[in-house]
C-alpha cells in the first residue's frame, strides 16, 4: 500500500474490516488504516470468502474479527470487531450475517 511517498506492506490477516471512500477503500489495521484505490466489489472479488464477509455495501469484515453481533429495531444487524470498531450491516446484506450467525466460527 502506497502512502504518503513510502510503501507499506499489509498482511490480510491484520486487516480487521474494510470501508469504501469513493473510488478507494480504507483498510482499517487495529489502529492503523490505509487507503488504497480500488472498488468494494473488485476487492470482495479477491479476498477468501472464509475469511471475509461482506456485510455493507461501504463494508466488509474480517470474520475471525467479530467479537460480537447485535440485532437492530430495523432487523439489520451491528458488529462489534475485536479492535472496538462497530460495523453496521445492510439490507441486502442480512443473509450474509444470519448465515455467519448460523456457523460454527
Amino acid at each position: 500500500v502506497r502512502s504518503r511517498g513510502r510503501t507499506y506492506f499489509v498482511k490480510l490477516r491484520d486487516v480487521d474490516w474494510i470501508e469504501a471512500a469513493g473510488n478507494y477503500v480504507t483498510l482499517h489495521t487495529g489502529e492503523r488504516s490505509h487507503l488504497v484505490r480500488g472498488t468494494m466489489r473488485r476487492l470482495e472479488g479477491l479476498l477468501d470468502p472464509a475469511r471475509f464477509v461482506r456485510v455493507h455495501r461501504s463494508a466488509i469484515v474480517a470474520i475471525e474479527r467479530v467479537a460480537h453481533v447485535e440485532p437492530t429495531p430495523s432487523g439489520d444487524y451491528r458488529l462489534t470487531l475485536t479492535s472496538g470498531a462497530v460495523v453496521a450491516s445492510g439490507e441486502t446484506y442480512r443473509a450474509r450475517v444470519q448465515a455467519l450467525l448460523d456457523s460454527p466460527l
